[in-house]
């Protein structure tokens, strides 16, 4: 009874209110100039995740997706990013759909493999490898 209470608990804290408050509880960023200038300052991919608030395939993707352990760890490789669809952030990476992942290149700043609605593990750790494999056949 104790383990279920704590996991109700611990699975309580990842359902977050908001774009910023999902990024905080998973250890990601929240704002893109912040972002983008970690991106550059570490050499890394910038992985962009946009919400949109009540987007139940959001929340799966949060709170499955990226916090499954396995994606965390490959996620240290690459600056996270969670906004919601309203936050500030370049126009050409508003979207219509949700949620909506943007693999930018940090020079650039441009994306360079896209992916929109709920995916898996499995899937989500598929598209990070082969945004690497295309950002580097770009700007070899």
């Amino acid at each position: 009874m104790k383990s279920f209470l704590l996991f109700i608990l611990l699975a309580g804290t990842l359902f977050a209110a908001n774009a910023k408050e999902a990024a905080e509880n998973l250890g990601f960023e929240s704002n893109y100039g912040t972002a983008i200038h970690k991106a550059k300052a570490e050499k890394k991919m910038l992985v962009m995740v946009i919400v949109k608030k009540n987007c139940r395939w959001c929340e799966k993707l949060l709170n499955r997706t990226l916090a499954d352990p396995e994606v965390k760890k490959e996620l240290k490789n690459y600056v996270t990013l969670i906004v919601d669809r309203n936050d500030t952030f370049p126009s050409e990476f508003k979207e219509n759909f949700f949620p909506s992942i943007f693999y930018i290149d940090y020079n650039s700043q441009k994306s360079v493999y896209e992916n929109v609605g709920y995916i898996g593990k499995k899937c989500f750790l598929n598209d990070l490898r082969e945004s690497l494999k295309t950002r580097n056949e770009l700007y070899r």
